[in-house]
């Protein structure tokens, strides 16, 4: 009978050789957590959030939810601004890729970061939403920064502007997510697409780490103002 000599060797280039899918399994089986938490937590009405998924390199998520919260401290009619991950980098692409379709393919996200070099042919196949009727967002930017991010599609020959760059909002790049050759685009099917085109605004206007700061200490001494007068209220009712 043939034996399977089990020694260290073995079990080394076990590991060394099949290590991928160890890693495919894993980042499967959280995936598949995430997506049952997902579905059976109460839902938040798409016109009261945003979500942003960062697609490339690793994010910072302690970073990514107070940058989503500061960001949603500033839009009353807001509940939820979230920053999901996939990255498509290294050991970690096939399993993004499959997440990044099933994303996709659900219609979820309002706005999504893609690496310059993948974003074309998402834009050409008519993911994104124009933004050309959008001037307060497009007019922060000159028409050669535009110039890569426009393009006709499969049903609209017409060149329309679908995406901005994202590589000098600092605030996100300096804690969050690398966003060197990024572009931010809106999606088609979003049922937020307003208050995503806002969010972006935002995101220019508060572009450096000292802005972005500054307007974040700003909100939370109004929001503890806010909770004070609350709580006097509740006082006086007494």
């Amino acid at each position: 009978m043939y034996r399977v000599r089990v020694d260290k060797e073995t079990i080394r280039n076990h590991f060394h050789y099949d290590k991928w899918k160890y890693v495919l399994g894993i980042v499967l089986t959280i995936f598949s957590w995430s997506m049952l938490a997902t579905v059976t937590k109460p839902q938040t009405p798409p016109e009261k959030k945003v979500d942003i998924y960062l697609v490339g390199g690793y994010m910072m998520e302690d970073a990514a939810k107070e940058y989503g919260d500061t960001v949603c401290m500033d839009f009353p009619g807001l509940r939820e601004v979230n920053l999901f991950n996939i990255g498509i980098e290294g050991d970690m692409e096939y399993a993004g890729r499959q997440k990044l379709t099933v994303m996709l393919g659900s219609q979820s996200g309002d706005i999504y970061a893609f690496p310059k070099n993948e974003f074309k042919n998402m834009a050409k196949g008519g993911a994104f939403l124009p933004l050309d009727d959008y001037t307060d967002l497009t007019g922060r930017f000159t028409k050669e920064q535009l110039a890569g991010y426009t393009f006709s599609t499969e049903d609209d020959k017409t060149p329309r502007v679908y995406g901005v760059p994202a590589s000098d909002i600092q605030s996100l790049s300096k804690s969050v997510f690398d966003t060197k050759d990024s572009v931010l685009a809106v999606t088609a099917y979003s049922k937020n697409s307003k208050k995503a085109v806002k969010v972006l605004e935002w995101m220019e206007d508060h572009k450096t780490e000292e802005q972005y700061q500054q307007r974040r200490k700003e909100l939370l001494e109004k929001k503890e103002q806010q909770k004070q007068q609350k709580e006097q209220q509740k006082k006086k009712d007494r």
